[in-house]
């Protein structure tokens, strides 16, 4: 809790499940609120799924640490210790429901009990995708009315909440991760050799594949194990989704080894989460080349291990937002395989949409493209012959992203500064 002025601040997201992407969103978000207020700064506390993987991440022992989980709603005792004076809501698909709605709940739940407890709340540059007709009427509620300060991180997210009837002032920024720090080249050089792969040799192609169809999280007290994301919650599947889950690997470990005897190319192998690590273990197995291939989990490696990874590659194929994100700074020319708006999002004000797949039609989680691996193909042929125009596009791109992500700072102390000090008591 603040003391003498400081400012005491909660920051929730999708953090310690080994999420890359959630993770450096945090970490940029900590390092903003250091740099804001700097000795005003009070006590940091994270609200997360794990401590234990959540200090992979974070490691400073000053910044406090809960769990949250689906089961925290029924523990008074722990709604009680989250006090603080500002909720930063940090994760980046807050306002998204496709993957379950137990999370866009949680989300929910935490700002109106946050405003309960006197605290200022602020959407810390978020996404917004398709809602489903309930959770578009509780949008409307928490935005309108329990959220101080929205920023979110594309435009497609401004334009998707208007429609869903939230009339509180939006201000447009971009996702936090742009500007992530690059790490040392001693650092870079120590990731490739620990995957005994030399970049300068041979080109690397990224390949970041994601579970589509293990979903949605449901509340189930009872259920498999091997379906258990976080008690009381359990992953769904149907029998359709299993066959297609298989073959989205089989189609995707053919794809890779045509990359190895195309290029002439290694291939990583990103599991960006924690729930992205079956099957790309699948897909590699299946691998012809799989002397070619390196396995990079997240459950092994952190933020700055996949950055150094993602600065060398000759291209990537990637199903996550992030990967896109923290590769921009390096001009890495992509493809996307989407299930939903992120990455859409991102693809959009590229001007990428040419290699772009909205591979996954939701809620039947039905994959709309019949022929996967050649649709790769032609899209990665075309984006070779377009390698160098590609590189520029994304390097143009990035520095406007760059721009809007350090708004984020100014919109912040403007809001605190004339808006939440003057009507706020520290605790």
């Amino acid at each position: 809790m603040g003391q003498e002025g400081k400012f005491a601040v909660n920051l929730f997201g999708y953090n310690g499940v080994n999420n890359t992407g959630s993770e450096a969103k945090l970490r940029t978000s900590i390092i903003d609120l250091k740099e804001m207020f700097g000795d005003r700064l009070g006590k940091i506390r994270i609200l997360t799924q794990n401590i234990k993987n959540q200090r992979r991440y974070v490691p400073e022992p000053e910044i406090d640490m809960i769990e949250i989980t689906p089961s925290t709603p029924f523990s008074p005792s722990k709604l009680m210790k989250m006090k603080a004076d500002l909720l930063l809501l940090s994760e980046g698909s807050t306002w998204i429901d496709h993957f379950s709605s137990l999370f866009f709940w949680m989300y929910c739940f935490a700002a109106y009990f946050a405003k309960l407890r006197g605290e200022g709340v602020v959407a810390y540059s978020n996404d917004c995708g398709h809602l489903q007709p309930f959770n578009q009427k509780l949008l409307r509620y928490i935005l309108n009315n329990k959220i101080d300060l929205i920023m979110l991180r594309n435009p497609d997210a401004v334009k998707r909440m208007k429609e869903y009837g939230v009339t509180k002032p939006m201000r447009l920024v971009a996702d936090g991760a742009y500007i992530y720090p690059t790490p040392p080249r001693e650092y870079i050089d120590r990731v490739w050799n620990q995957l005994n792969i030399n970049p300068a040799s041979r080109p690397v192609i990224g390949l970041c594949p994601k579970e589509f169809f293990w979903w949605p999280v449901k509340f189930r007290f009872v259920g498999k194990q091997e379906d258990l994301y976080n008690w009381p919650a359990y992953h769904s599947w149907t029998e359709e989704a299993r066959a297609s889950s298989r073959k989205y690997v089989e189609e995707t470990a053919a794809y890779a080894d045509w990359c190895v005897e195309k290029f002439g190319a290694d291939v990583v192998l990103i599991a960006m989460e924690h729930m992205d690590l079956p099957p790309t273990q699948r897909i590699y197995e299946l691998m012809k080349h799989k002397d070619r291939a390196r396995l990079m989990p997240s459950d092994q490696y952190v933020v700055d291990d996949v950055v150094s990874v993602l600065s060398a590659l000759k291209f990537q194929v990637t199903t996550r937002y992030h990967s896109t994100v923290l590769a921009s700074p390096f001009s890495v020319p992509m493809i996307s395989v989407s299930s939903d708006t992120r990455c859409e999002a991102v693809f959009r004000e590229l001007d990428l949409m040419d290699y772009f797949i909205d591979y996954v039609k939701h809620p039947d989680r039905a994959p709309m493209e019949k022929d996967h691996y050649q649709k790769l193909i032609q899209m990665t042929e075309n984006l070779a012959a377009n390698e160098d125009k590609l590189k520029n596009r994304i390097r143009e791109s990035h520095k406007q992203f760059v721009e809007r992500c350090k708004m984020i700072r100014t919109i912040f102390m403007d809001w605190v500064e004339k808006e939440f000090v003057p009507h706020h008591e520290f605790r």
